[in-house]
């Protein structure tokens, strides 16, 4: 990786995929058009199997913790009713600059491998939707929204540890 006085600067695409290989976690990739929106991503037509996830970097009114929010494709996630049940206050969409600051990435291409880039003091929390803990294959953006990678369940837990991250699974409230 380069050397470099920020740390976001040494992620990027290939950085990443470098860190996975050196890291033993297997992955497929596949490269495509960029996508912004759920709705691009499921007409994509890419060969790769698995479940395509939702990203969302919300964070706490007082500003003071980040959650990345990670559902199924079509779920429509209640901010209100998820910092309820989080006990954190009011939540909201992190701005696209917040997002550059903390994790290095763009709207379009946040997913959980962005986490590889969070040195922040108080770690990004990642809430996995509890419909997405039996499936055997994740699709997410390796920091950029022009490539797609695959990991298995174990891969994407390997990944996590080696961050000092881990999925919090819970029930993600929906407004549908």
């Amino acid at each position: 990786m380069p050397s470099t006085d920020n740390p976001l600067l040494q992620w990027s695409r290939p950085t990443l995929l470098e860190y996975l290989r050196d890291q033993d976690i297997a992955f497929e990739e596949a490269i495509h058009p960029a996508v912004f929106t759920m709705a691009e991503s499921a007409a994509l037509d890419i060969d790769l199997a698995g479940q395509r996830c939702k990203n969302l970097l919300v964070r706490n009114k007082k500003g003071k913790q980040d959650f990345l929010v990670v559902t199924g494709p079509d779920a429509g996630i209640d901010l209100a009713a998820l910092a309820q049940a989080l006990g954190t206050g009011r939540l909201s969409l992190c701005p696209p600059a917040r997002m550059q600051a903390l994790l290095g990435v763009a709207p379009g291409a946040l997913s959980p491998l962005a986490l590889v880039a969070d040195t922040a003091p108080q770690p990004v929390r990642l809430l996995m939707d509890e419909s997405l803990r039996a499936n055997p294959r994740f699709l997410f953006h390796p920091l950029v929204n022009t490539s797609t990678i695959c990991l298995n369940g174990e891969s994407l837990h390997k990944f996590l540890e080696s961050t000092g991250h881990c999925a919090e699974y819970l029930s993600i409230p929906t407004t549908r």
